[in-house]
């Protein structure tokens, strides 16, 4: 049966919100300690053991469909779900790290670093207000919350001094610790856990699938591979579709991961020279299987994203 998650040494730990899913369901019953943090540790093995030993399971410390729909009484995480924490994780963000203007995207936060400059950031914001109000004040308190609400609205100029003014020199990316404090609280809700989730769905998600049934196959990695450079890249523009086309009338009939790595090579090529390296490593990694981002090594079938098939009701779905 395959395995869905698990832990491999020296890799970086699984993470995201379909973790803390597990968490959730294993501390019902399994008593050991176990922190909620949506990262696939040690500890987390454990529990997972301890579950799978009380109920049965082989006991592997991994995560199988067993595992996860006796744990968590839930379907398998969606396609969305797990390239999201794909592409958090190499964001280096998740749902509580705000980041300054070190890059003059004014300020960067959340689950796949929405800017305030883009305004994703804002509209975030906004939801959260619209659909819980209070949440807001009673998170981060009401004169912050006030200040957040402005800036939103503000001018680009206003927008920008106010990043500056919270970001830390030299470099300008953290933000100074009363602030980084309020979007660690703000964050952990669960609310804005999902408003975070739903916003990069039917932003970068959506721009992902298309550009996946264009020039893509209908497998996980394919999808990651979209997706990751819709969050980093915007999604495929005019010279990345012209890179990709030609890379694959180059090589007819490639499959598998020499595909992949031909799409790796032609979106990291028609991208910004000043950040090819990076958007390099990240899609090599996905095409590939396995790869160093960031400096951390990654194992992606750990992460539930490898070869396998996927289908359009599948890619439809967010939860």
């Amino acid at each position: 049966m395959r395995v869905y998650f698990g832990l491999r040494p020296n890799h970086r730990y699984v993470r995201g919100g379909h973790i803390i899913d597990l968490q959730t369901g294993i501390a019902r019953t399994v008593h050991t300690p176990l922190g909620i943090d949506g990262v696939y540790g040690r500890q987390t093995e454990r529990a997972v053991r301890l579950w799978q030993n009380k109920n049965g399971h082989p006991e592997t410390g991994s995560v199988d469909e067993h595992t996860w729909t006796g744990a968590t009484g839930r379907d398998l995480p969606s396609q969305f779900r797990r390239c999201l924490a794909v592409t958090a994780a190499f964001e280096g963000h998740g749902y509580t790290f705000a980041a300054g203007n070190w890059d003059n995207a004014y300020l960067t936060w959340g689950v796949i670093g929405f800017t305030l400059k883009h305004g994703n950031f804002g509209t975030v914001i906004r939801t959260i207000q619209d659909r819980h109000p209070g949440l807001l004040g009673g998170t981060i308190g009401q004169d912050k919350s006030r200040e957040i609400l402005d800036v939103i609205s503000a001018p680009a100029a206003d927008k920008r001094n106010w990043a500056d003014a919270i970001s830390l020199p030299p470099r300008k990316y953290r933000v100074r610790r009363d602030w980084e404090d309020a979007f660690k609280l703000l964050g952990r809700s669960a609310e804005v856990q999902t408003i975070q989730d739903e916003i990069a769905y039917r932003i970068y998600w959506k721009r992902a699938v298309a550009g996946l049934k264009e020039f893509g196959q209908l497998t996980e990695s394919d999808a990651a591979m979209f997706f990751d450079t819709a969050v980093e890249n915007g999604g495929v523009n005019d010279e990345k579709a012209r890179l990709i086309r030609a890379g694959l009338a180059a090589n007819p009939g490639v499959e598998g991961r020499a595909r992949l790595e031909i799409l790796a090579n032609a979106i990291a090529d028609g991208s910004n020279p000043d950040f090819r390296d990076d958007v390099f490593s990240r899609r090599n990694a996905i095409a590939t299987g396995q790869g160093v981002v960031h400096e951390a090594s990654y194992f992606l079938e750990d992460w539930a994203v490898g070869l396998y098939g996927v289908t359009v009701d599948e890619l439809g779905k967010m939860a």
